[in-house]
């Protein structure tokens, strides 16, 4: 349940560091955005400040799986979505939380009455869109039209960011 576009668009959005990094929200952080803080461990292993891009990768697609099978399970109606707009509210979870996803009702009352004009209003009437504002816009473009937002490729040099 990790289609290509989701993992395309988190490694755009999210950007790659291999040495352990502070978020915006002052959270220990390493890779693509994974939380070192409530999971310092990666196959049964602690994760170290300094990684491999393979590691990264690996750890991208398990934090992807495991929010898309947290959120399915706390939100069955997001079996019902087409892949583009179950792909966005992953990736609403992954950067939230699951719980922060969840706390978006009025979304996903929209959502379930495919009402994709409410959904992509309640997407950009919020804290995160105001914080993030070019990604809540491509994210509630892709709820609003069920079609996955493009991402640039990305240059090797240009992958990692500090």
């Amino acid at each position: 349940m990790a289609s290509e576009q989701l993992l395309a668009q988190l490694r755009f959005e999210e950007g790659l560091r291999l040495e352990a990094y502070q978020d915006s929200r002052d959270i220990k952080s390493i890779g693509y955005g994974h939380n070192l803080v409530t999971q310092p461990f990666f196959a049964g292993v602690r994760i170290p400040d300094r990684i491999s891009t393979d590691l990264a990768e690996q750890v991208l697609l398990n934090d992807v799986l495991v929010t898309a099978y947290t959120l399915l399970q706390s939100w069955p109606l997001l079996a019902n979505l087409d892949l583009p707009r179950r792909d966005a509210c992953i990736q609403m979870a992954f950067q939230l939380g699951v719980h922060g996803f969840l706390g978006f009702s009025q979304l996903r009352i929209a959502l379930g009455q495919q009402d994709w004009d409410k959904a992509y209003a309640e997407v950009l009437d919020s804290q995160a869109a105001r914080e993030c504002t070019n990604r809540w816009h491509r994210i509630a473009g892709q709820i609003l039209h069920g079609v996955y937002y493009q991402v640039p490729a990305l240059a090797k040099a240009d992958i990692e960011h500090s």
